[in-house]
């Protein structure tokens, strides 16, 4: 018997809810980025989005197909050049047996009134969705090198595919408050914030380019020097 074809809407989720508040346009995007195929062939491809946001550098964001076995959803939106509220970044993976939920909104600065300006909102987020349970063997915190860029009320769960809805529900509440993060960021002009955000945003770019074990998969079926540059100009681009 044929297995039901898997879909997740994880993509369609972002545009919509963030459409709710800010205007938003498709970009061109490299024909390369939009649509591409595995080194192996067209079992395994990527499609990606790319749409502009007010203050923002733009909706970021791609579903990786691993021939209807997997399907991994994912996204980085950074602040624009001028400004330094939190990068909102996910991943989800839906396979047969297992879902993983991966979201946060990344500080670029780590002082007292950052975080309550931008931080503290998610905390009754966060606690809304710690029932959902861990499957069993399954992470439920992100890894050492990435715990520098977590907000202390990041989502990460491996799960039954069962929550697919919660997880929805939870990705709409964290796009709402980065939506309150976006509409009352003012353009910082002191150049001491300007540079830490800098600094923090390119080792965020370069840190999830070359050491999250989600882009192994990538770089495998497209190769490394691809799926590098597909990471670092696209997905993570500022």
């Amino acid at each position: 018997m044929q297995e039901n074809v898997m879909h997740i809407h994880f993509n369609q989720i972002l545009c919509e809810e963030m459409a709710k508040v800010f205007e938003l346009k498709p970009l061109p995007l490299d024909p390369d980025y939009k649509l591409k195929y595995s080194k192996e062939g067209k079992d395994v491809f990527i499609t990606s989005g790319y749409y502009r946001c007010p203050k923002t550098g733009n909706l970021r964001f791609g579903e990786m197909d691993f021939g209807g076995s997997m399907l991994v959803d994912y996204g980085s939106v950074p602040p624009a050049e001028s400004y330094d509220f939190p990068i909102l970044g996910f991943d989800f993976v839906l396979a047969s047996r297992f879902l993983i939920g991966v979201i946060d909104l990344h500080p670029v600065s780590k002082d007292r009134a950052y975080t309550e300006h931008y931080i503290t909102p998610l905390k009754d987020v966060h606690q809304k969705y710690q029932w959902i349970p861990k499957a069993e063997g399954g992470r439920s915190e992100v890894h050492e090198w990435a715990k520098i860029y977590d907000s202390g009320y990041s989502f990460y769960r491996w799960c039954d595919t069962k929550y697919l809805p919660d997880l929805e529900e939870a990705f709409r509440d964290y796009i709402r408050v980065f939506c309150e993060c976006i509409r009352k960021a003012e353009p910082v002009t002191d150049q001491k914030r300007l540079a830490q955000r800098d600094t923090c945003m390119q080792n965020y770019r370069n840190d999830y380019t070359y050491k999250d074990p989600g882009s192994t998969p990538l770089k495998h079926h497209f190769g490394e020097e691809w799926g590098e540059r597909y990471l670092k100009e696209f997905v993570f681009g500022l």
